[in-house]
């Protein structure tokens, strides 16, 4: 049976930002916007400005000014320059 959701670890340079399980995740790319859902495949992705979206029981929303995501494994940690919860 499919995963419903993966651990979300969102952190910036002064410190965790939000931390817990989430179904569903956008992030601003470079080049363009992703959507990361439980299962999909490993990466590793530069992220540019923009609003970070985040499904996890309520909708979650972040400003962040690019940074890192590794999604791994149902496992995603993104590491951002700077950001805030919307």
């Amino acid at each position: 049976m499919a995963a419903k959701s993966f651990e979300l670890t969102l952190a910036s340079k002064e410190g965790p930002l939000w931390e817990g399980e989430a179904s569903q995740v956008e992030v601003p790319a470079l080049g363009g916007g992703l959507t990361f859902l439980p299962g999909h495949a490993s990466m590793l992705v530069l992220l540019a400005k923009g609003e970070m979206k985040v499904k996890a029981g309520k909708d979650l929303s972040f400003a962040i000014e690019g940074g890192i995501a590794s999604f791994d494994r149902d496992r995603m940690v993104v590491a951002v320059d700077s950001g805030r919860s919307e």
